[in-house]
């Protein structure tokens, strides 16, 4: 016997995709989503109607003549609510307000003093009043915390299962911020990579990998337009693919693992090692090598090596057409680029290469932050 049609559900669910439609494609008339989404035209006139009364989407004009009436124009309301995105650095808390429309509203940036979780989920709730009460905005409207951890999430629990960088094992980030708005938790460099398609440089790219370069080196993988995370969510790790068999330690357990070689705390060892000298920071050794300091320059070489060899191994790999790099090294872009991608080019197939785009990062850093923030925008969406 055929199972009774729930027409409260069809409703439902086609309401929310006349909502999403609006959401991706602004402005558009109540036509366009009727022969886009294959509804008719009375039914999107009413589910208009009740979005525009719950203040969900606003009118913005007429379309241009065709000769007929013109038609009226429609986009999302970006008061109707807001989200957080953020990024858990090693160093730092990168926290993000953004609109419905997922424009930044206000940023921060703020030192870690130290890597507790409790701490830096205590740090976030305070971060995040302080930004709601500065833009006057009601609390109900924020209904969604994304949050990106350089680290292995299980997507079932939400618990972050190991970041060693962070020293994190088995914490249950939701628990212990406790918050009332849905939270969604993703490796920073799978939120950066998201945010690298949905804002930055590699927006209609179908198949794109972000090399996120910090104090350790992550991953994130999109292909044919979606997020690829592999069968336990551990795709991308290729900070931890071994480049010298019988090489450094690193903090995983292993040796040998490419950012041991590639990433910020690889460079400052390297610089302690030949200058002899103490450094505090990735930010002073990156200006050291624009003042050209023989000691730095040096320990650039190095690097540079290294994540050439990794960029290559992507490229011989995996054939993206885009590579987006994200992290502090993009300071000295401009320094390093064209060395870099002579570097890639001697080690990758010419024919993988030349396929190949290789970019720095247009978000100032914010690609993770940014991307946790879409996350959230796409959990609240679907809801409705």
């Amino acid at each position: 016997m055929k199972a009774p049609i729930n027409h409260g559900y069809m409703r439902s669910n086609n309401k929310r995709s006349v909502f999403n439609y609006i959401h991706n494609n602004s402005p558009v008339s109540k036509r366009d989503i009727a022969q886009q989404l294959k509804v008719s035209f009375t039914s999107v006139s009413t589910y208009i109607a009740e979005l525009l009364k719950e203040n969900l989407i606003i009118s913005c004009g007429n379309a241009a003549s065709t000769g007929g009436r013109k038609s009226e124009l429609f986009r999302p309301n970006p008061d109707a609510f807001y989200v957080i995105g953020a990024d858990i650095q090693i160093d730092c808390l990168v926290v993000l307000l953004l609109n419905a429309c997922g424009m930044v509203i206000q940023k921060t940036v703020t030192p870690l003093m130290q890597q507790d979780a409790t701490y830096v989920t205590g740090l976030l709730s305070a971060i995040i009043t302080e930004l709601c009460n500065k833009t006057d905005i009601a609390t109900n409207k924020l209904v969604g915390i994304g949050m990106g951890v350089p680290g292995i999430v299980d997507h079932q629990s939400g618990c972050v299962t190991f970041a060693p960088n962070l020293s994190w094992k088995n914490i249950d980030l939701k628990a212990l911020l406790n918050a009332r708005q849905t939270v969604v938790i993703e490796n920073e460099a799978n939120a950066a990579v998201i945010g690298e398609t949905t804002f930055g440089i590699a927006q209609g790219v179908e198949n794109v990998i972000y090399v996120s370069i910090g104090a350790g080196i992550g991953t994130g993988l999109v292909f044919n337009r979606q997020l690829f995370v592999g069968k336990n969510s551990l795709a991308g790790e290729f900070g931890h693919m071994t480049v010298d068999p019988k090489g450094l330690p690193c903090r995983c357990g292993n040796h040998g693992c490419w950012e041991a070689y590639a990433s910020s705390e690889a460079a400052l060892r390297l610089y302690r090692e030949y200058a002899r000298r103490p450094i505090t920071s990735y930010s002073s050794l990156l200006e050291l090598i624009i003042q050209n300091d023989p000691e730095a320059l040096r320990v650039m070489e190095s690097t540079l090596s290294y994540l050439a060899l990794g960029i290559a191994n992507l490229i011989n790999g995996l054939n993206p057409e885009m590579i987006v790099l994200g992290g502090e090294l993009a300071r000295v872009k401009d320094l390093i680029y064209p060395q870099l991608l002579q570097r890639v080019k001697e080690r990758a197939f010419e024919s993988s290469f030349q396929g190949a785009a290789v970019h720095f990062s247009s978000l100032d850093n914010h690609a993770a932050a940014l991307g946790a923030g879409s996350l959230a925008i796409n959990q609240h969406l679907a809801t409705f």
